[in-house]
Protein backbone atom coordinates (compact mmCIF):
# COMPACT_ATOMS: atom_id res chain seq x y z
CA UNK A 1 0.00 0.00 0.00
CA UNK A 2 2.84 2.42 0.79
CA UNK A 3 4.19 1.99 -2.74
CA UNK A 4 0.79 2.77 -4.19
CA UNK A 5 -0.02 5.80 -2.04
CA UNK A 6 3.29 7.05 -0.82
CA UNK A 7 3.52 8.26 2.77
CA UNK A 8 2.31 11.64 3.82
CA UNK A 9 4.85 12.67 6.36
CA UNK A 10 8.19 12.27 7.97
CA UNK A 11 8.63 9.72 10.67
CA UNK A 12 8.35 11.13 14.14
CA UNK A 13 11.44 12.97 15.46
CA UNK A 14 11.89 10.26 18.10
CA UNK A 15 11.95 7.52 15.50
CA UNK A 16 14.26 9.55 13.32
CA UNK A 17 16.68 10.13 16.15
CA UNK A 18 16.82 6.45 17.01
CA UNK A 19 17.48 5.44 13.41
CA UNK A 20 19.90 8.25 12.70
CA UNK A 21 18.07 9.37 9.57
CA UNK A 22 14.96 11.26 8.51
CA UNK A 23 12.61 9.86 5.87
CA UNK A 24 10.75 12.43 3.78
CA UNK A 25 7.40 11.29 2.45
CA UNK A 26 5.94 11.68 -0.99
CA UNK A 27 2.46 13.20 -1.01
CA UNK A 28 0.56 11.83 -3.96
CA UNK A 29 -1.23 14.62 -5.86
CA UNK A 30 -4.99 14.42 -6.00
CA UNK A 31 -5.03 14.64 -9.78
CA UNK A 32 -3.58 11.15 -9.85
CA UNK A 33 -6.42 9.70 -7.81
CA UNK A 34 -9.43 11.81 -8.70
CA UNK A 35 -12.74 9.93 -8.56
CA UNK A 36 -11.03 6.60 -7.91
CA UNK A 37 -11.22 4.29 -4.95
CA UNK A 38 -7.89 3.92 -3.21
CA UNK A 39 -6.57 1.96 -0.26
CA UNK A 40 -5.39 4.23 2.54
CA UNK A 41 -5.41 4.51 6.30
CA UNK A 42 -8.11 6.49 8.05
CA UNK A 43 -5.59 9.15 9.06
CA UNK A 44 -4.51 9.49 5.43
CA UNK A 45 -8.16 9.93 4.49
CA UNK A 46 -8.46 12.67 7.13
CA UNK A 47 -5.49 14.61 5.79
CA UNK A 48 -6.49 14.11 2.15
CA UNK A 49 -9.84 15.80 2.81
CA UNK A 50 -8.04 18.77 4.38
CA UNK A 51 -5.81 19.01 1.32
CA UNK A 52 -8.71 18.74 -1.07
CA UNK A 53 -10.65 21.47 0.72
CA UNK A 54 -7.64 23.78 0.95
CA UNK A 55 -7.59 23.80 4.76
CA UNK A 56 -3.96 24.18 5.81
CA UNK A 57 -4.02 25.54 9.38
CA UNK A 58 -4.98 23.67 12.54
CA UNK A 59 -4.84 24.85 16.16
CA UNK A 60 -4.87 23.04 19.48
CA UNK A 61 -3.05 20.39 21.49
CA UNK A 62 -2.74 16.86 20.12
CA UNK A 63 -2.97 14.06 22.65
CA UNK A 64 -2.86 10.30 22.33
CA UNK A 65 -6.34 10.15 20.75
CA UNK A 66 -5.17 12.09 17.67
CA UNK A 67 -1.51 11.07 17.62
CA UNK A 68 -1.74 8.98 14.40
CA UNK A 69 -2.34 12.08 12.26
CA UNK A 70 0.28 14.34 13.84
CA UNK A 71 3.16 13.12 11.68
CA UNK A 72 1.13 13.49 8.51
CA UNK A 73 0.61 17.24 8.70
CA UNK A 74 4.04 18.63 7.66
CA UNK A 75 4.42 16.86 4.32
CA UNK A 76 0.73 17.40 3.57
CA UNK A 77 1.22 21.15 3.86
CA UNK A 78 -0.89 21.56 7.00
CA UNK A 79 0.53 23.88 9.65
CA UNK A 80 -0.37 22.74 13.16
CA UNK A 81 -0.16 25.48 15.78
CA UNK A 82 0.72 23.69 19.02
CA UNK A 83 -0.74 26.03 21.62
CA UNK A 84 -0.18 26.36 25.35
CA UNK A 85 -3.88 25.96 26.12
CA UNK A 86 -6.96 24.86 24.18
CA UNK A 87 -8.81 28.06 25.07
CA UNK A 88 -6.09 30.12 23.39
CA UNK A 89 -6.12 27.76 20.40
CA UNK A 90 -9.85 28.27 19.93
CA UNK A 91 -9.53 32.05 19.98
CA UNK A 92 -6.58 31.87 17.57
CA UNK A 93 -8.54 29.71 15.12
CA UNK A 94 -11.50 32.08 15.25
CA UNK A 95 -9.26 35.11 14.71
CA UNK A 96 -7.31 33.43 11.91
CA UNK A 97 -10.46 32.49 10.00
CA UNK A 98 -12.02 35.92 10.46
CA UNK A 99 -8.85 37.71 9.34
CA UNK A 100 -8.07 35.49 6.34
CA UNK A 101 -11.49 34.23 5.27
CA UNK A 102 -10.09 30.68 5.32
CA UNK A 103 -11.50 27.84 7.35
CA UNK A 104 -9.31 26.28 10.03
CA UNK A 105 -9.39 23.25 12.32
CA UNK A 106 -9.52 22.86 16.11
CA UNK A 107 -8.05 19.68 17.63
CA UNK A 108 -7.73 18.70 21.28
CA UNK A 109 -7.47 15.65 23.50
CA UNK A 110 -10.73 13.95 24.41
CA UNK A 111 -12.27 14.88 27.75
CA UNK A 112 -10.59 17.79 29.56
CA UNK A 113 -8.81 19.10 26.47
CA UNK A 114 -12.04 19.30 24.48
CA UNK A 115 -13.82 20.91 27.44
CA UNK A 116 -11.47 23.89 27.17
CA UNK A 117 -12.87 24.58 23.67
CA UNK A 118 -16.40 25.30 24.88
CA UNK A 119 -16.09 29.08 25.30
CA UNK A 120 -14.07 29.85 22.13
CA UNK A 121 -16.29 27.59 19.99
CA UNK A 122 -19.38 29.39 21.29
CA UNK A 123 -17.62 32.69 20.54
CA UNK A 124 -16.95 31.52 16.98
CA UNK A 125 -20.62 30.49 16.74
CA UNK A 126 -21.81 34.00 17.57
CA UNK A 127 -19.13 35.44 15.30
CA UNK A 128 -20.51 33.30 12.43
CA UNK A 129 -17.05 31.81 11.88
CA UNK A 130 -16.85 28.53 9.93
CA UNK A 131 -14.55 26.16 11.83
CA UNK A 132 -14.05 22.39 11.88
CA UNK A 133 -14.05 21.20 15.49
CA UNK A 134 -12.44 17.76 15.70
CA UNK A 135 -13.18 16.02 18.98
CA UNK A 136 -11.56 12.61 19.52
CA UNK A 137 -13.66 10.34 21.71
CA UNK A 138 -13.14 7.31 23.91
CA UNK A 139 -12.91 4.08 21.94
CA UNK A 140 -16.14 2.46 20.76
CA UNK A 141 -15.54 -0.66 22.80
CA UNK A 142 -15.25 1.34 26.03
CA UNK A 143 -17.94 4.00 25.52
CA UNK A 144 -20.44 3.75 28.36
CA UNK A 145 -17.96 1.87 30.52
CA UNK A 146 -15.94 4.82 31.76
CA UNK A 147 -13.50 4.78 28.86
CA UNK A 148 -10.38 6.94 28.96
CA UNK A 149 -11.46 10.50 29.79
CA UNK A 150 -14.97 9.73 28.58
CA UNK A 151 -17.48 12.59 28.62
CA UNK A 152 -20.60 13.40 26.58
CA UNK A 153 -18.78 15.50 23.99
CA UNK A 154 -21.66 15.76 21.52
CA UNK A 155 -23.97 17.08 24.24
CA UNK A 156 -21.25 19.47 25.37
CA UNK A 157 -21.26 21.34 22.04
CA UNK A 158 -24.83 20.82 20.82
CA UNK A 159 -25.74 24.50 21.31
CA UNK A 160 -22.39 25.85 20.08
CA UNK A 161 -22.18 24.37 16.57
CA UNK A 162 -24.41 24.38 13.52
CA UNK A 163 -23.87 20.67 12.86
CA UNK A 164 -22.30 17.68 14.58
CA UNK A 165 -21.71 14.09 13.55
CA UNK A 166 -19.79 11.12 14.89
CA UNK A 167 -17.78 8.73 12.73
CA UNK A 168 -19.53 5.37 13.17
CA UNK A 169 -17.60 3.35 10.59
CA UNK A 170 -13.99 3.59 9.48
CA UNK A 171 -14.96 3.69 5.80
CA UNK A 172 -16.93 6.90 6.40
CA UNK A 173 -14.08 9.02 7.79
CA UNK A 174 -13.68 11.15 4.64
CA UNK A 175 -17.42 11.30 3.96
CA UNK A 176 -18.29 12.57 7.45
CA UNK A 177 -15.42 15.03 7.46
CA UNK A 178 -16.35 16.46 4.09
CA UNK A 179 -19.97 16.87 5.20
CA UNK A 180 -18.98 18.65 8.42
CA UNK A 181 -16.84 21.10 6.43
CA UNK A 182 -19.69 21.85 4.03
CA UNK A 183 -22.16 22.31 6.89
CA UNK A 184 -19.77 24.76 8.58
CA UNK A 185 -19.44 26.77 5.38
CA UNK A 186 -23.18 26.77 4.69
CA UNK A 187 -24.05 27.68 8.27
CA UNK A 188 -21.17 30.15 8.75
CA UNK A 189 -20.50 28.51 12.11
CA UNK A 190 -18.39 25.76 13.70
CA UNK A 191 -19.26 22.13 12.93
CA UNK A 192 -18.21 19.22 15.15
CA UNK A 193 -16.72 15.93 14.01
CA UNK A 194 -16.55 13.38 16.84
CA UNK A 195 -14.07 10.53 16.25
CA UNK A 196 -13.77 7.48 18.54
CA UNK A 197 -10.07 6.83 18.98
CA UNK A 198 -10.24 3.26 17.66
CA UNK A 199 -11.15 4.62 14.21
CA UNK A 200 -7.49 5.45 13.55
CA UNK A 201 -4.84 3.25 11.88
CA UNK A 202 -7.57 1.36 10.01
CA UNK A 203 -7.14 0.54 6.32
CA UNK A 204 -10.03 1.46 4.05
CA UNK A 205 -10.68 1.49 0.32
CA UNK A 206 -12.60 4.65 -0.46
CA UNK A 207 -13.02 7.52 -2.87
CA UNK A 208 -12.14 10.88 -1.36
CA UNK A 209 -15.26 13.03 -1.92
CA UNK A 210 -15.18 16.20 -3.95
CA UNK A 211 -16.21 19.28 -2.06
CA UNK A 212 -19.03 21.52 -3.21
CA UNK A 213 -18.14 25.14 -3.81
CA UNK A 214 -20.89 27.28 -2.33
CA UNK A 215 -21.58 30.46 -4.28
CA UNK A 216 -23.56 32.95 -2.25
CA UNK A 217 -26.07 35.11 -4.09
CA UNK A 218 -25.54 38.90 -4.00
CA UNK A 219 -29.31 39.31 -3.75
CA UNK A 220 -32.24 39.45 -6.13
CA UNK A 221 -32.59 42.42 -8.50
CA UNK A 222 -35.97 43.42 -7.07
CA UNK A 223 -34.73 43.34 -3.48
CA UNK A 224 -31.68 45.43 -4.34
CA UNK A 225 -33.84 47.98 -6.18
CA UNK A 226 -36.21 48.23 -3.21
CA UNK A 227 -33.30 48.71 -0.81
CA UNK A 228 -31.81 51.41 -3.04
CA UNK A 229 -35.14 53.25 -3.09
CA UNK A 230 -35.45 53.12 0.68
CA UNK A 231 -31.95 54.47 1.13
CA UNK A 232 -32.31 57.24 -1.44
CA UNK A 233 -35.51 58.48 0.22
CA UNK A 234 -34.24 58.22 3.79
CA UNK A 235 -33.77 61.54 5.61
CA UNK A 236 -31.12 60.33 8.04
CA UNK A 237 -29.79 56.96 6.85
CA UNK A 238 -27.61 54.99 9.27
CA UNK A 239 -25.75 51.82 8.28
CA UNK A 240 -25.42 48.90 10.69
CA UNK A 241 -22.63 46.50 9.74
CA UNK A 242 -22.19 42.99 11.10
CA UNK A 243 -20.79 39.57 10.36
CA UNK A 244 -22.27 39.39 6.88
CA UNK A 245 -20.15 42.34 5.76
CA UNK A 246 -17.01 40.62 7.00
CA UNK A 247 -17.85 37.25 5.45
CA UNK A 248 -18.88 38.60 2.05
CA UNK A 249 -16.21 39.19 -0.57
CA UNK A 250 -15.48 42.90 -0.79
CA UNK A 251 -18.21 43.69 1.73
CA UNK A 252 -16.24 46.16 3.83
CA UNK A 253 -15.11 48.18 0.81
CA UNK A 254 -18.63 48.18 -0.66
CA UNK A 255 -19.98 49.38 2.67
CA UNK A 256 -17.43 52.20 2.76
CA UNK A 257 -18.43 53.38 -0.72
CA UNK A 258 -22.13 53.27 0.17
CA UNK A 259 -21.57 55.21 3.39
CA UNK A 260 -19.62 57.91 1.57
CA UNK A 261 -22.25 58.11 -1.17
CA UNK A 262 -25.04 58.62 1.38
CA UNK A 263 -22.94 60.51 3.95
CA UNK A 264 -24.37 57.96 6.37
CA UNK A 265 -22.74 57.16 9.72
CA UNK A 266 -21.81 53.50 10.24
CA UNK A 267 -22.32 51.44 13.38
CA UNK A 268 -20.87 47.96 13.95
CA UNK A 269 -22.78 45.39 15.94
CA UNK A 270 -21.49 43.36 18.85
CA UNK A 271 -18.25 41.43 18.19
CA UNK A 272 -17.84 42.93 14.73
CA UNK A 273 -15.85 46.11 15.09
CA UNK A 274 -13.88 44.77 12.13
CA UNK A 275 -16.89 45.31 9.82
CA UNK A 276 -15.90 48.93 9.01
CA UNK A 277 -12.58 50.85 9.16
CA UNK A 278 -12.30 52.36 12.63
CA UNK A 279 -10.24 55.29 11.31
CA UNK A 280 -12.91 56.37 8.83
CA UNK A 281 -14.66 59.71 9.48
CA UNK A 282 -18.10 58.05 9.24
Amino acid sequence: MSKQLGRFARHSPMAAASSGRMHVAFVRPFSASANKKMKMTTEEAFVKVLQKRGIDNAFGIIGSAMMPISDLFPAAGVKFWDCAHEYSAGMMADGYSRATGKMSVLIGQNGPGIANFVTPVKTAYWNHTPLLLVTPQAANKTIGQGGFQEVEQMAMFKDSVCYQEEVRDRSRMAEVMNRCIEKAIRGSAPAQMNIPRDMWTQVVEIEVPNGTDIERSPGGAQSIASAAELLSNAKFPVILNGGGVVLSEGGIEASRKLAEKLSAPVCCNYQHNDAFPGSHAL
